[in-house]
């Protein structure tokens, strides 16, 4: 096969076999490390890389190192003080085995393996300069995929160079923002929009979902909002680079959740240390803060945008809402992770989560210090859950409700705009859902066709080729094909654990696995194995506990029970059980070689030998790959110097070492034939090159989420300190304060979920909002006729009709809180319907009673809303209020409890009695509209007559039931003569009287004097038995619909 490098790519990718200008891999550069032949490939650094010294979040210092610029993206690695010192002998002149050699000289370990990782981290980062094809293995031997295409990189769909941009932005006024005093004024501006935006949606004043009466309109502005708040997001964001005085190389468009959204590239602040990092994380949600506040003060200055203005505020809230949560990969888990240090955090507290669950978890008990910030984690993340739940309810029933009760009666398109708000509301949460859903559909494919063994046979004896396992004969990865199967573990679920015995061995197919040791500094990861490795190998063919932790990184592997693997392979090879016994004690306690994985040191261990020298024979290093480890006496070097057990000679990398000491006494030597490139445990000494078979599990959906964190997670190695325990705590402090804050807002929420929300915010000004109590009514829609049960609820319009049946009740709720009863056996059309602007909202309503009995609350139940204006036309009159009013309509008669009402425009006094329909049962006023004493009590003179259905003496001054019968007994009390309409009360103290029969109102008022404004401490004992003088006989003559125009103030 003949390899080809493509004129945009370059050697080292073309070797890797990705995209040119593709981030790097883990996973695919280790096709790098494979490929290297480290005889004759020599690393050269590129000119122009910037590299800064940071401290880590315990204190220990680091090397970041940042590729030039050369018109493509730059790449960002993280180095040890060692690793550094390495790459700056990549200068073309020494060879990989010669790096090997002198990085033992420099770090006192062999480490052949994190050697080559370094040239591959740095090439997969282009800061290598190319190397000559010779400097790889005979790419004929590898299987080479076609180079993927650019575009196909990630969800980005345009980007242009902003760095000059944002940084005139920064210095026009930008900067202010972040000193102290602006952080000050930042904070108290939020915490003001907040509650402006609380008392707002409380009251109801404002439409989440409405524009100008239209769902539709509303739905375009908040997508235009949206990108608004993101726009501001990512200003916050790109403006915080600038300040740590690091650029912003680009921005554009892309689609984050199914979403049109924007993005700016801050990746070069990580070489403005750990301080700048969570600056430029928090500087997105601050700057969604600072916004919201501002918006909310700029509609309480100017009411007219009060309405867009709390949308913006909205979409605020709950873009930092979602940015903050550590169940997503935004903005919160971004904090977390570059608080702690601690890769895959957010993967492996769920994990360790679900493993909880399943009693498969270790209990908080038996974690360490790392165990235990990835377990508060995930309570946070449990806690978090609960609060979404909670607000996802009072969302709900405070708006999307009423969209939904607007919208999905509109016909399909009605549906289909809910469908995409909902979306559109959740989107993280939903696209969350939906690719994981997409990607157990895929799995169960996947699965599906994992089950046929026999025809999946050859992906599995493919995938045992290209691990570590290929050297062994064809018959014997046969046999363990037969016994193989798949296994896709989610991210960060830990598939070995310390300390036991290991059922299964695993060959890792894509992605990755890290190990560490319990007790390890969090952040530690010892190893960091690749496609084609192999874990748990030393444990099945010895029969050992492991003694490593390993996690997996978006993994597949491919599981081969560990009795099937000892049985196919066989004992392990090299020397016989007792020098084995004795190299492995000799190799532990060799500090150049105890950083060494178990397995790697058994392989040394499988090619050396023991050899024995008198005194005085020289020590001799056949090549420049060996090495010696002295067993027992003493050798000396030519400058004199005695070395004894436990030390490494060698290797040299280069040239011919001939003698390099000689031995003073009996010495005992094993000889390490190559030290440079540590051979596979079993099997043949390279692997064939036989390319790994495809069988990722993919959606067919994209978070857009940005990049990962391995950039600034710790290069794999052995832990270079003991960590800082006391930053540990403080970050446990830290987490365990954010979940009790979590739960406490989840609690107080839940509190306040008991109390109703304004069901009529999300309501169209010129409808009003009919719910269905007992039985069932019959009501227009468009002029069509509509059965609706119990519990119904539905937006009707101005000219429909509802007819409620006998022991049937239904209640119009107007803008505001007001609201209507209609009783059973009563039909009432729907007249105009608005509402006037301003600051404080007041609504105008008409309606027409037909029939039956009416019982009205106009009081309003927030306090953005003037009292409802009321018009009801009946049979014998108009009845109309001013103010909050609590009254009785029927087509004859009305009562009044409380408020100001008038009949015909003559005042009707308000008796405090209760309300009720025919049925006899008290109706409770409003809250607002609560019986109490009101002026047009206090004006009504006391001989005034009133009328008012009485058929039964009332047990108490205060408790009234009206007439029940179709010919209701009118009796009169002094009042102002009302026309044709009487109203009824009976809380005085006078005997009754009875009204003259009279069809005008009186041009001068009676001069007695008024009645008393409290009620009276003795309850009636007798009826009124004075019947009325004057029935009404008059058929109505109202229509049954009034005019749409016709409102009363």
């Amino acid at each position: 096969m003949t390899s080809y490098v493509e004129s945009s790519a370059n050697v080292w990718e073309a070797v890797a076999g990705r995209a040119p200008g593709e981030s790097g891999d883990p996973g695919l550069w280790g096709a790098v490390v494979d490929r290297l032949n480290p005889s004759r490939a020599r690393p050269v650094l590129r000119a122009g890389i910037e590299a800064v010294q940071l401290a880590d979040a315990r204190g220990g210092d680091y090397l970041l190192l940042r590729s030039p610029d050369d018109g493509t993206r730059a790449g960002y690695l993280r180095l040890t003080g060692e690793e550094w010192q390495l790459a700056l002998l990549m200068d073309g002149e020494n060879t990989v085995t010669r790096l090997v050699a002198e990085f033992a000289r420099i770090a006192g370990r062999l480490a052949p393996d994190q050697v080559r990782r370094v040239v591959a981290d740095l090439a997969a980062h282009r800061m290598l300069d190319e190397l000559p094809m010779d400097a790889f293995r005979p790419l004929e031997e590898i299987g080479r995929r076609p180079l993927p295409s650019p575009a196909a990189a990630g969800p980005r769909l345009l980007t242009f160079d902003a760095d000059g941009l944002f940084l005139t932005l920064y210095r026009a006024g930008g900067r202010f923002l972040f000193g102290r005093g602006a952080g000050i004024a930042v904070g108290a501006l939020s915490v003001i929009g907040l509650a402006l935006f609380a008392v707002t949606w409380a009251r109801g004043s404002r439409s989440l979902f409405l524009a100008g009466d239209s769902y539709l309109l509303g739905a375009i502005v908040l997508l235009l909002l949206n990108l608004v708040v993101v726009g501001v997001r990512e200003l916050g964001r790109a403006l915080a680079v600038k300040a740590t005085g690091r650029e912003v190389p680009a921005a554009g468009l892309l689609v984050s959740y199914g979403i049109p959204s924007l993005f700016v590239e801050t990746s070069d602040v990580w070489m403005a240390g750990r301080r700048a990092r969570l600056l430029a994380a928090a500087a997105g949600p601050a700057g969604t803060l600072l916004l919201a506040g501002a918006a909310q003060l700029a509609g309480l200055a100017a009411p007219p945008l009060a309405g867009l203005t709390f949308k913006l505020a909205f979409l605020c809230y709950l873009s930092l809402f979602f940015q903050l949560s550590p169940l997503l990969r935004r903005d919160g888990q971004q904090l977390l992770t570059d608080w702690t240090e601690i890769p895959q955090l957010r993967d492996r507290a769920l994990a360790w989560l679900g493993g909880r669950l399943r009693g498969r978890s270790p209990g908080w008990k038996a974690l360490d210090r790392e165990g235990r910030l990835i377990a508060l984690y995930g309570y946070l993340a449990v806690a978090w859950i609960a609060f979404a739940l909670v607000l996802a309810y009072r969302l709900w029933i405070d708006r999307v409700s009423g969209a939904a009760t607007g919208l999905w009666h509109s016909g399909p398109l009605g549906a289909l705009l809910l469908l995409l708000i909902m979306i559109g509301v959740a989107g993280p949460v939903v696209f969350l859902m939906a690719g994981k859903a997409a990607r157990r559909l895929a799995a169960s494919r996947l699965r599906r066709a994992e089950n046929d063994r026999e025809a999946d046979s050859p992906r599995r004896l493919a995938a045992l080729r290209a691990s570590e396992l290929g050297g062994l004969p064809e018959p014997a990865l046969q046999g363990l094909a037969a016994r193989a199967r798949w296994v896709h573990p989610p991210k960060g679920r830990q598939v070995v654990l310390s300390g036991g015995s290991q059922q299964a061995v695993f060959v890792v197919v894509e992605g990755a696995l890290e190990a560490r040791s319990p007790g390890d500094p969090p952040g530690t990861i010892r190893h960091h194995v690749g496609p084609g490795a192999v874990v748990g190998l030393v444990n099945a063919l010895t029969g050992r506990s492991t003694q490593l932790d390993w996690h997996t990184a978006g993994t597949t592997l491919l599981s081969v029970p560990t009795a099937t693997v000892a049985t196919v392979v066989g004992p392990l090879p090299g020397p016989p059980p007792q020098d084995r016994a004795e190299a492995e004690a000799l190799f532990a306690d060799t500090p150049a070689l105890a950083g060494l994985a178990v397995d790697q040191r058994l392989a040394l261990i499988a090619s050396a030998h023991p050899v024995d020298l008198d005194p005085g024979a020289p020590v001799i290093l056949p090549g420049p790959t060996h090495a010696v480890v002295v067993e027992s006496g003493v050798i000396a070097l030519p400058d004199g110097m005695e070395l004894r057990r436990g030390t490494l000679v060698g290797p040299v990398g280069d040239g011919s070492p001939g003698m390099v000491a000689q031995s003073r006494t009996p010495v005992r030597l094993w000889v390490l034939p190559d030290a440079s490139d540590l051979p596979p445990l079993v099997g043949a000494t390279h692997r064939p090159g036989s390319e790994m078979p495809v069988v990722t599990v993919r959606g067919f959906l994209s978070s857009g989420a940005r990049g990962a964190y391995p950039p600034l997670a710790v290069p794999p190695g052995p832990p270079e300190q003991e960590g800082d325990p006391a930053a540990d705590q403080r970050f446990e402090r830290g987490l365990r304060w954010a979940t009790v804050l979590v739960l406490t807002g989840a609690l107080f929420f839940a509190g306040l979920n008991f109390k109703a929300g304004p069901a009529w915010a999300e309501m169209p000004s010129d409808q009003l909002l009919l719910t269905v109590g007992a039985g069932g009514v019959t009501a227009t829609f468009d002029g069509e006729e509509q059965a609706l049960q119990a519990g119904a609820s539905r937006h009707i319009d101005q000219g429909e009709t509802v007819d409620v049946p006998a022991g049937s009740s239904a209640d119009l709720i107007f803008p505001g809180g007001a609201s209507a009863r209609v009783c059973g056996g009563s039909k009432v059309g729907i007249g105009g319907l608005h509402v006037d602007g301003g600051r404080h909202r007041a609504p105008v309503a008409m309606l027409s009673l037909q029939s039956g009995r009416l019982l009205a609350g106009t009081g309003s139940t927030s306090g953005a809303f003037q009292p409802l204006a009321l018009t009801v036309d009946r049979s014998e009159g108009r009845v109309t209020n001013s103010g909050a009013a609590w009254f009785a309509v029927e087509p004859a008669t009305v009562t009044v409890s409380s408020g100001k009402v008038a009949v015909d425009g003559a005042a009707a006094a308000a008796t405090g009695a209760q309300l009720a329909c025919k049925d006899g049962a008290p109706v409770a006023p409003p809250e607002e509209s609560a019986p109490a004493p009101s002026e047009s009590e206090e004006s009504t003179p006391a001989d005034e007559p009133s009328t008012a259905p009485s058929t039964s003496a009332s047990p108490s001054a205060t408790v009234v039931t009206p007439s029940q019968t179709d010919d209701p007994v009118e009796t009169t009390e002094p009042e102002a003569p009302a026309g044709p309409t009487e109203t009824t009360t009976t809380a005085t103290t006078r005997p009754a009287t009875t009204a003259p029969p009279t069809t005008t109102s009186p041009t001068v008022r009676p001069t007695t004097p008024r009645p008393p404004t409290t009620p009276p401490t003795t309850p009636r004992t007798t009826p009124p038995t004075t019947p009325p003088t004057t029935p009404a006989t008059t058929p109505p003559t109202t229509p049954d619909v009034p005019e749409a125009t016709e409102s009363s103030g």
